[in-house]
């Protein structure tokens, strides 16, 4: 007899992860659906890059975070690691020191660090020491699905 292995469903929160890439992506594109790799900086389509996160996704704090998720092309974000150098480098010049160093102590904050919990907002704090439940996760991934889909539509993305 054959038995079949059968594909686990996505979770809430991997269903939210791949709808707020998918719009960070596509807010990412310019008027064609055109991103520039946060790291490299090559021209590629939207539909066609990946929503890299600059601290990886398994922080929490982070995983959400607009200023952690770029438009990054497939070998950046596959061969290279991350190619996080560079993805650093291109993010200070994008968004400026202060707001990646916002983002590098939430990630901080949530393995622990004390030190880097005292330098965030009460805002920020409070995101890293809270869990998002199931229900919130199906929540963002519902708001993320509509806004992506108004956005590739205004873009002419899919």
């Amino acid at each position: 007899m054959k038995i079949c292995s059968v594909a686990s469903m996505p979770s809430a929160r991997e269903k939210a992860l791949k709808a707020f890439q998918r719009l960070r992506r596509y807010q990412c594109s310019d008027g064609n659906g055109i991103v520039r790799c946060i790291s490299c900086g090559v021209s590629i389509e939207a539909k066609r890059c990946d929503g890299g996160h600059y601290e990886g996704r398994s922080n929490r704090a982070t995983e959400l975070e607009n200023d952690n998720v770029w438009g990054q092309c497939k070998r950046c974000n596959g061969p290279l690691g991350g190619n996080t150098i560079a993805y650093r480098n291109r993010l200070i010049a994008r968004i400026g020191l202060d707001r990646v160093e916002r983002v590098e102590h939430m990630a901080l904050a949530y393995r622990g660090d004390e030190s880097a919990l005292q330098l965030l907002s009460e805002v920020d704090a409070h995101r890293v020491k809270t869990k998002r439940t199931n229900k919130e996760y199906e929540q963002l991934a519902k708001a993320y699905t509509v806004l992506a889909n108004q956005l590739a539509k205004e873009k002419c993305i899919d």
